[in-house]
This record gives structure tokens, sequence and C-alpha cells, in this order.
């Protein structure tokens, strides 16, 4: 009997690099073509936290339902996160949240702010403000130390005057999915 086997290790390096490659592309828009960055942006979120059914560049509107985050299509019909585990919290109202914030299997966050609606009386798509994806720099690993680390967040839409990403680190707060506070210190350890 021949089975199909394959290394793990290699589907997530694999995986990695997949995502690195759509995080560059979203850099790589300049700065002043913000149509174009808005849909390299939609297309990463469609890469790492894909919708169960359409696309989120398609969407009109997200919102909170319960304990999971629901995007809603022109056409009216709505459709959850395929991994429906990936939406940790999120901020602002649950109908017309500010941002939400995802974690991949790896742990890492992402957060997406929402744009507001510019009120011309139409169903308009999504405007996505930026996306903030969490690096983090560990200090102290060998077993006696206590490890600890810092929490920075790349700008990826927004970025500086040439368009290329730029990195804070601050401390964030919102709410779970649970409807507990969920923070997220730019120190930490663990």
């Amino acid at each position: 009997m021949n089975m199909l086997t394959f290394d793990k290790t290699e589907l997530h390096k694999n995986h990695s690099t997949f995502i690195a490659e759509a995080v560059f592309a979203v850099e790589m828009v300049k700065a002043d073509e913000q149509i174009e960055k808005q849909k390299m942006a939609k297309q990463l979120l469609d890469t790492l936290f894909p919708l169960d059914n359409g696309s989120h560049e398609d969407v009109v509107s997200y919102e909170i339902d319960y304990r999971h985050v629901q995007a809603y299509f022109k056409n009216g019909q709505h459709s959850g996160l395929k991994r429906a585990k990936q939406f940790v919290a999120y901020t602002g109202d649950k109908c017309s949240p500010e941002s939400i914030l995802f974690r991949d299997e790896s742990g890492t966050h992402v957060e997406v702010m929402i744009g507001r609606r510019k009120g011309t009386g139409r169903l308009e798509l999504v405007e996505i403000d930026d996306v903030q994806l969490e690096t983090c720099t560990t200090f102290g690993h060998s077993e006696q130390d206590n490890a600890s680390g810092i929490r920075h967040w790349v700008s990826l839409v927004q970025g500086d005057e040439e368009g290329r990403p730029s990195a804070s680190s601050e401390d964030k707060e919102y709410t779970a999915k649970n409807g507990e506070d969920y923070t997220l210190g730019f120190s930490f350890s663990f």
C-alpha cells in the first residue's frame, strides 16, 4: 500500500513563507496607491483568516455575533471565518467594531482597523484603515532566567511618508469574544 506522507515542519515552513510573501506584497504598494493597498490588505486577510464563504474584498460590514465575527456582503448574505477560533477580540460596538483582533495558529495577533463609513447612502465596501501585525522580541532563553519580551506592532497599510511599514510598541486593550477584557501589553513575560 502506497501512502502519501509529509513533514509537518516543512508544511509549516512553506505556510510561513507564503504568509511572509503576502505581507511583503502589501508592504510594497506605494503610500499614494490606497485603492491597491486596500485590495492587497484584504487579500492578506483572505490568506491568513479566510471566510467560510466569500472574500474579505467583497465585505460591506463586519459584526460581532455572540462569539463570532460575521462578514456581510452587498447581496445580504453573510459568512463567518473558516476557522472561527481565529477571532479573539474587538474594540468598539458589536454592530460596528472599530477593530477586530485575530490570532493565527502560531499565536501571532493581527489587528484589522476598520475605516468609518462615508455616509453616501449606498452600500460601500469596508475600508481597512490599517492592518497591524504583531512581532515579538524575546530575552532570557536559559532555564534559570525568566523569559520576557517586547511586543511590536508593524503597520502594513499606514506606514511612513514613503509607504514603508512603521512599527510601534504600545499597550492595547480589547473586549474578548467572551466579553472579558483582553489586554496585550507591549512588555510581557512567560
